[in-house]
């Protein structure tokens, strides 16, 4: 992840970073720039895509936490 990207500088706020549509999410708005906080229930598989996202040179923050309550 080089150069000046469209969100560069931004923080995103992504829920559901576990797997699926949240994971690819974090994965994408890395590849364009953003630092993530990433939140889901399953602490395990968030702190796997905070890996992921960090192994490709981005910034991810995972935190556990249930949306619904």
């Amino acid at each position: 992840m080089t150069g000046m990207s469209r969100l560069e500088g931004k923080v995103a706020v992504i829920t559901g970073t576990a797997g699926g549509i949240g994971r690819a999410s974090a994965l994408r708005f890395a590849e364009e720039g953003a630092a993530i906080l990433g939140a889901d229930v399953s602490a395990d598989a968030n702190a796997e895509t905070a890996r992921l996202v960090q192994d490709a040179g981005g910034k991810m923050v995972s935190t556990t936490v249930d949306v619904t309550e």
